[in-house]
């Protein structure tokens, strides 16, 4: 027997998953015909919440959970970092854990009854994060992509991203680069046109020239040489400092000097920028603040009740070293 969901019980009475959400944990006013028709529907369909959300219920768990693309990110755990220095002491719990792509993860996520969620996923589906705010959970969006408006009360924080990127072309331009490829992440999906990064290259680079789609190194470095000696650019701009890296050895391989010949930036400024040769230019993005501002982003969606999507907005900054 298939298992009764909130959506279900949101079509059965006509209503958002949000109305459901706010009538079964009872934490919002619902006018009352809309908490009746969700009541009925509730009975109709036979719905019953999960042993652990009804186990916890009108409890806090002192949980949050970190949903990331990459386990092993040193970007991903210096935020988590920075998020357990301002916890301490006060008995919360931050868990990491990455986007499954499919829809018993999302069920997963709601049943656990988190004290709050922050999405720093690429790859997690619009529909998935719908879910996560119409459960009524505090959730807080890293907007690595173009986002559509959601339903629901949430918060969202826009990193800089975009004009990152724009800042780094444009310091390529400065010494005379005019060439300059995008090289997305290692995936076997090819980059999407909202993603900010890329969004903020095709701003200011004209013909665009784009890897993505490469799984590993070795097929990545491989893209990267066929590229150069078919097309001859001068500059690099990689979404992280590891692809950044891989795209450096790989024109090495061909006797292509950088920066002589090629400039190169990556993303994030992490450690691995200053220990390499040459040394790597990189988007900073700060994370320090990422943390300290989602952490009080949560707390004001567990306490305030109005509707409003509370925004933050942030920039970055160009660490410029001898790749450029």
């Amino acid at each position: 027997m298939k298992n009764v969901t909130r959506k279900d019980i949101a079509r059965e009475a006509g209503v958002s998953e949000t109305i459901v959400s706010y009538v079964i944990n009872d934490n919002r006013y619902v006018d009352a015909q809309k908490k009746k028709r969700v009541l009925e529907a509730v009975e109709k369909l036979g719905y019953r919440p999960s042993p652990i959300a009804r186990a916890l219920k009108g409890k806090t768990s002192n949980h949050v959970l970190f949903i990331a693309d990459d386990m092993m990110s040193e970007y991903f755990g210096i935020i988590i970092g920075e998020m357990e220095k301002r916890l301490s002491g006060k008995g919360y719990m931050i868990s990491l854990s990455a986007d499954k792509g499919d829809p018993s993860f999302v069920k997963k996520v709601l049943d656990w009854n988190f004290d709050g969620v922050i999405i720093g996923s690429r790859t997690m589906e619009p529909k998935s994060i719908q879910s996560v705010i119409s459960s009524s959970i505090p959730t807080v969006l890293l907007a690595i992509n173009e986002y559509p408006v959601f339903e629901g009360r949430y918060g969202i924080i826009y990193t800089g991203l975009k004009g990152g990127a724009i800042d780094a072309i444009n310091a390529m331009n400065k010494v005379g680069r005019k060439k300059i490829v995008y090289i997305d992440s290692l995936s076997d999906k090819q980059v999407l046109p909202t993603d900010y990064r890329y969004q903020g290259y095709c701003e200011v680079v004209k013909e665009p020239l784009v890897i993505s789609g490469v799984k590993t190194q070795e097929e990545l470095e491989i893209k990267v040489r066929e590229l150069y000696r078919k097309e001859h650019f001068d500059g690099v701009l990689a979404r992280t400092d590891s692809v950044a890296l891989y795209a450096i050895r790989a024109l090495k391989d061909l006797g292509v000097r950088v920066p002589e010949e090629v400039s190169v930036v990556g993303f994030n400024n992490s450690k691995m920028c200053e220990y390499t040769s040459p040394t790597l230019s990189s988007v900073r993005i700060r994370q320090d603040l990422i943390a300290e501002i989602a952490l009080n982003l949560l707390l004001k969606l567990r306490k305030e009740e109005d509707g409003q999507v509370l925004r933050a907005e942030l920039k970055t900054e160009l660490i410029k070293r001898e790749s450029l």
